[in-house]
């Protein structure tokens, strides 16, 4: 259900952008703007800009910016609904979306309300009910802290049959949200009954930190349900195969250590979670998934898997990590001895030893050679044969041809074989192979390959050139919309733009003008057609002395300059410019026709015109505006 957009501008002005990105940068005010170092790249020296007058950021190290909705959307890693939920709820303010057959609140938010209360309810029971009791000792026997029980939300689900159910009513929260969201259960008379009973909860949260769904562990030894460990059932807030548990208490750790910690369960990433090694994550007991690396790539490239040498998932391991392989990150293994599990681990040897054994993982090639070992695959040559070529397999998967060449030679090394014939089956594998092991006719294909693909990158950064004196025209409007608009579209048709992204947001700036009498860059940035004019309208919009010593070779300096001179400075560049490049055509056809005996008088009289434009282009004294000196 869509928001509307009178919401969404209501959220944005109730959001203080330079207070809100403060509390993840460190800025200081310098003119109308601050500046800081851009979270999103790594610098030295600050070029991360936030104007609260536009409501706007920008980075001219990076070229990232927008509003505070699209920064939320960089830095949590969120949809553009989910950001405007974290700045609504942060604001205080009730999104209501537009739908006929639901005018009070979306179907999604029932859902999400039902999981937040029951989360709570959980909690509540553990922490102040005689029997929840029990379970806050089974945590605590776990050796859970406080401060970890209520950072992960632990609680309890009460074994009454409908607990939840009756106090879920009592909050106006209807039994069929309840159900809907794998919490309760429909009898055959209609009524509902609570579907964990009895069990230690873990709440499993989304990446901006709502609960989304449970993990519930027995604790009794007459429960009928079967399974440990039971999860939440599919949902239409909770998909299994696109959720990590701990991705939202990690999250910042991972950014900050540019690294993930893969680990089982739950009670194996809590404890190591406890311990001090805050960038891990868990599976919760599934193979991993495509959607799960994605996940993970949001946060970092590189993943490391603990490694229990008792578990029985060793398979699925291998399978995981050439799905990782595959998702273009980076994979290592750390092994734990023999008898041990992460949770145990960090109990017996502590937070330190963990760190230890994570600095020693080890590359997949080591970590699958190991395992194909203790399956006897080298104990002959047919079973040696079988397994190197087990890990060529593998780094066929490797996007990058430099870390595949790293890793054939590392393995041809180890196993004092010929680089050719591992090049050779990984042809097999990825039909693509370094042309020194290619045959000539080979190497001619492929550099006939090569030269397409360079031709199409040419084209491709041609079409990024935008001409410098439109980019500055763009930024006058934007830097004085109200007297600048009028005076530039006066003189300069959109259509008279070259570039698409700037005939584009010149189009816009025009509608928006004629509608409003005034811009909005961030309604603008919402109308645009593709993320790369949104990022130039954040730089046009935010830079009016950005373009530097580049403009002083076609004009004045900038910083000595008035907007109107700017605009008519960018305007006879604009307009000189298809002159020129109409000269240029002018004399290649009088050329033309002087070769083939043609007459030339009419080139010779165009030519004449062409440059009599010029020099009254030069000349010509627009009717500017009256605005005040820059």
């Amino acid at each position: 259900m869509r928001i509307p957009d009178d919401k969404i501008q209501e959220i944005r002005n109730a959001t203080d952008i330079v207070e809100y990105i403060g509390t993840f940068v460190k800025l200081k005010k310098r003119g109308k703007s601050y500046l800081g170092l851009c979270p999103f790249h790594s610098e030295k020296t600050p070029s991360f800009n936030v104007s609260p007058d536009k409501g706007m950021y920008y980075c001219f190290g990076c070229s990232r910016g927008g509003d505070v909705i699209k920064f939320v959307m960089e830095w949590e890693k969120a949809s553009y609904v989910e950001a405007i939920e974290i700045l609504a709820e942060r604001a205080g303010i009730t999104i209501v979306r537009t739908e006929e057959s639901d005018q009070s609140a979306s179907e999604t938010e029932k859902l999400y309300s039902a999981c937040t209360f029951a989360a709570r309810s959980f909690n509540k029971n553990m922490m102040k009910t005689e029997e929840g009791a029990f379970a806050l000792k089974y945590f605590q026997s776990r050796g859970f802290s406080d401060k970890t029980i209520t950072t992960f939300g632990l609680g309890y689900s009460l074994r009454a049959w409908d607990s939840l159910v009756k106090g879920a009513g009592e909050e106006g929260i209807k039994p069929e949200y309840l159900e809907k969201v794998g919490l309760a259960r429909k009898r055959d008379d209609g009524g509902y009954y609570d579907a964990f009973r009895g069990r230690a909860m873990f709440p499993i949260f989304s990446t901006t930190g709502r609960v989304i769904a449970f993990g519930a562990r027995k604790l009794y030894d007459d429960d009928s349900i079967q399974g440990k460990y039971i999860n939440s059932s599919e949902t239409p807030i909770y998909h299994k195969s696109k959720v990590l548990y701990g991705i939202y208490q990690a999250k910042e750790a991972i950014r900050e250590k540019d690294s993930v910690v893969l680990v089982e369960g739950y009670a194996d990433l809590i404890s190591v979670f406890q311990s001090g090694t805050h960038n891990v994550v868990a599976s919760s007991g599934t193979a991993l998934t495509v959607e799960q690396i994605q996940l993970i790539s949001r946060y970092t490239k590189t993943v490391i898997f603990v490694y229990d040498a008792d578990s029985a998932g060793v398979s699925a391991m291998i399978r995981g990590i050439d799905l990782i392989l595959e998702n273009n990150l980076d994979v290592r293994i750390a092994a734990l001895p023999e008898g041990e599990d992460p949770d145990s681990f960090v109990k017996n040897k502590g937070g330190d030893a963990f760190e230890e054994a994570l600095s020693k993982a080890v590359t997949f090639i080591d970590f699958k050679a190991s395992a194909l070992a203790s399956e006897g695959k080298f104990n002959s040559p047919e079973g040696k044969a079988e397994a190197v070529r087990t890990l060529v397999q593998s780094i066929a998967k490797i996007k990058d041809p430099l870390k595949q060449t790293f890793f054939i030679k590392d393995v041809a090394e180890k196993y004092k074989l010929y680089e050719s014939a591992l090049i050779s089956e990984l042809e097999k594998f990825t039909r693509k192979v370094p042309d020194r092991y290619l045959s000539p006719a080979a190497q001619r294909d492929r550099g006939k390959e090569l030269t397409a693909k360079d031709a199409k990158s040419a084209k491709e950064a041609t079409l990024l050139e935008i001409p410098l004196e439109e980019k500055e025209l763009l930024s006058v409007a934007f830097e004085e919309p109200a007297q600048m608009i009028p005076f530039i579209f006066t003189y300069i048709h959109p259509d008279e733009f070259s570039h698409p992204y700037t005939k584009e947001i010149a189009q816009l700036l025009i509608d928006e003008f004629d509608s409003k009498g005034a811009v909005d860059v961030n309604h603008l940035t919402t109308r645009a057609s593709k993320e790369e004019v949104r990022k130039l309208i954040s730089e046009l919009s935010f830079t009016p002395y950005q373009l530097g010593s580049r403009w002083e070779k076609v004009g004045a300096r900038l910083s000595e300059t008035r907007t109107s001179d700017r605009a008519e400075g960018a305007i006879k560049r604009m307009k000189k410019k298809v002159l020129e490049h109409e000269l240029a055509e002018n004399q290649q056809r009088m050329k033309d026709a002087s070769l083939s005996g043609e007459e030339t008088v009419q080139f010779l009289q165009r030519h004449q015109e062409i440059f009599k434009s010029l020099k009254e282009i030069e000349k010509a004294q627009l009717a500017k505006p009256g605005v005040n000196e820059r």
